[in-house]
C-alpha cells in the first residue's frame, strides 16, 4: 500500500500525449493527458485513510518522531483549519465554504500522511531504494520517448520526458540522481551493478540538463560533492573516484575558476542559456515574481487569500484555473498569501527548524537518513525560492514532507530497526 502511494507521486503527474488516442480532459478521469487530480485525491485519501487508521492501532509508532516537530505540524494543522474558517466568512464569502474547508483538511491530511504515517511505517533504507527503483524507471521510459516521441517530449524547447509539465520530470530526475547516490557510495556492490548506477545517474544528469533548470543541476552537483565527502568509500572504484575528483577540482579551479565563475554569471543574469532552454535573467525575474507576490500578500495581511486563490479566477474555484501568477515564487510570501502573518511566523519557525533537523541529520549513523539530509540541504535554497508546499497532487510536496517526516525519527527508532 505505501509502495502504491510512493508510485502515484509520479503517476499522478504522468502523460500518456505520447499514445495519441487518450484525450486531453475527459472530467473526471482525465486531466492534461493523464490523471484527473481529483482521481489521485481519491486514491490518497482511500489508501492513505487505511493506513492513518493502522498508524492510529500502532500507537507506538506516532511517537517515533522528535516531539517539536510532532508539537510544530499539529500547530500548523490547526491554524491552517482555523484561519481557512476565518476566510470563508471574511475573505472569499462567495467562495463555497465546503471547498474551502475541503482545501484545509486535504493540506492537513498531505503533511500527516507524507510527514508523519509513511516516515514511521517504512524504513529509511526501503523508502529509499524504492524511491530509486520508481524515478530510474521514470527516466529510463522518458528518455526511451525522446526518440519515439520526440513531439510529445519536450514543452518548447525544454524537456518533459513522460509528465504533464517541466517541474515533474526535473523533479523525477534530481530525486532518480540522489538516490543513486545512495546505492552508489553505501552500497557494497559487484562492478556490474555498480556500472549500471552510473549509467543510470548519467542518464538522469542527461535528462536533467535537457530541462535547463538551473537550481536543479546545482544541487545535483552538490549533492554528489557531498556524498563524495560524508560516505566511506567502499569499493576501488569509488576510492579512485574520491582521488581523482579532488585532483580534477583543484585543477580545474586552478586553471578555468575564472572562466567558470563568469559563465555561471552569464548564466544567471541570461546572457548564456542551459541546453536548448531560452536565456533568462534569473535574479530578476525571481524578483519580478516576489514582487507580484508580495503584491497579492498585501491585499489581505493578517487572514491571507487561501489554499484555493491560486485556481480561483473569482468566482468558485476550479482545477482547471489554475494561474501561475498567483502562485508566490517565495516561501514566506507564499506563506503570507496563504495565512496572513500568522502563517508566515510559522513557515519561518519551520524553515529556520528544518535547517537545524538537517545538520544534525548529516551526522547520522542511518545512510539513508544521511543521504536525505544531503538531498535536503541541497534542495534548501529551492524551497525558499519556490511556494509552501501543501498540495497532495504536486511532486516535490509530498516529497519534502516524506524526507522531512524521515529526518524528524528518533536516533534510537533508527536502530531498532537495523
Amino acid at each position: 500500500m505505501i509502495t502504491f502511494l510512493l508510485l502515484l507521486i509520479f503517476i499522478s503527474k504522468a502523460s500518456g500525449a505520447f499514445l495519441g488516442f487518450i484525450p486531453s480532459q475527459l472530467e473526471p478521469l482525465i486531466f492534461q493527458y493523464g490523471l484527473h487530480p481529483y482521481v489521485n485525491m481519491a486514491l490518497n485519501f482511500i489508501m492513505g485513510g487505511i493506513l492513518m487508521v493502522q498508524w492510529i492501532w500502532s500507537s507506538h509508532r506516532q511517537y517515533n518522531q522528535s516531539r517539536f516537530f510532532r508539537f510544530l505540524l499539529f500547530t500548523t494543522s490547526l491554524y491552517l483549519i482555523f484561519v481557512t474558517l476565518l476566510q470563508s466568512f471574511f475573505v472569499n464569502p462567495d467562495e463555497s465554504f465546503l471547498l474551502q474547508m475541503g482545501s484545509s483538511l486535504m493540506a492537513v491530511f498531505t503533511i500527516y500522511l507524507y510527514g508523519r504515517v509513511i516516515p514511521t511505517l517504512l524504513n529509511p533504507e526501503k523508502f529509499v531504494t524504492t524511491l530509486k527503483s520508481v524515478t530510474v524507471f521514470f527516466c529510463l521510459i522518458s528518455f526511451l520517448f525522446l526518440f519515439i516521441s520526440p513531439a510529445t517530449s519536450f514543452k518548447g524547447s525544454r524537456f518533459i520526458g513522460v509528465f504533464k509539465h517541466i517541474p515533474h520530470m526535473v523533479s523525477c530526475a534530481t530525486i532518480a540522481c540522489f538516490f543513486i547516490y545512495y546505492s552508489i557510495f553505501t552500497k557494497i556492490q559487484s562492478r556490474l551493478k555498480l556500472a549500471l548506477d552510473y549509467f543510470y545517474l548519467g542518464l538522469c544528469f542527461f535528462l536533467l540538463i535537457l530541462t535547463g533548470t538551473r537550481s536543479a543541476l546545482a544541487a545535483v552537483l552538490v549533492g554528489f560533492i557531498l556524498s563524495l565527502i560524508f560516505f566511506e568509500a567502499h569499493s576501488w572504484m569509488n576510492r579512485f573516484l574520491k582521488v581523482s575528483l579532488a585532483l580534477c577540482l583543484m585543477l580545474v579551479i586552478l586553471f578555468f575558476g575564472h572562466d567558470m565563475a563568469d559563465y555561471s554569471v552569464a548564466i544567471i543574469h541570461g546572457e548564456q542559456s542551459i541546453a536548448n532552454r531560452v536565456a533568462q535573467d534569473g535574479i530578476k525575474s525571481r524578483l519580478e515574481e516576489v514582487e507580484r507576490g508580495f503584491a497579492l500578500f498585501e491585499k489581505n495581511e493578517w487572514l491571507g487569500q487561501g489554499l484555493l486563490m491560486k485556481f480561483s479566477n473569482g468566482s468558485d474555484s476550479d482545477i482547471s484555473g489554475y494561474n501561475a501568477n498567483k502562485d508566490p515564487h517565495n516561501i514566506f510570501v507564499s506563506a503570507g498569501v496563504i495565512g496572513g502573518w500568522g502563517f508566515v511566523g510559522l513557515t519561518f519557525l519551520a524553515f529556520v527548524t528544518l535547517c537545524f533537523a538537517t545538520l544534525k541529520s548529516f551526522f547520522s549513523k542511518n545512510n539513508a537518513i544521511k543521504i536525505l539530509a544531503i538531498y535536503m540541504i541541497s534542495n534548501i535554497p529551492i524551497m525558499l525560492i519556490y511556494h509552501v508546499h501543501l498540495s497532495i497532487g504536486g511532486i516535490a510536496d509530498r516529497i519534502y514532507w516524506l524526507v522531512i517526516g524521515y529526518m524528524t525519527l528518533k536516533e534510537i527508532e533508527l536502530k531498532k530497526e537495523v
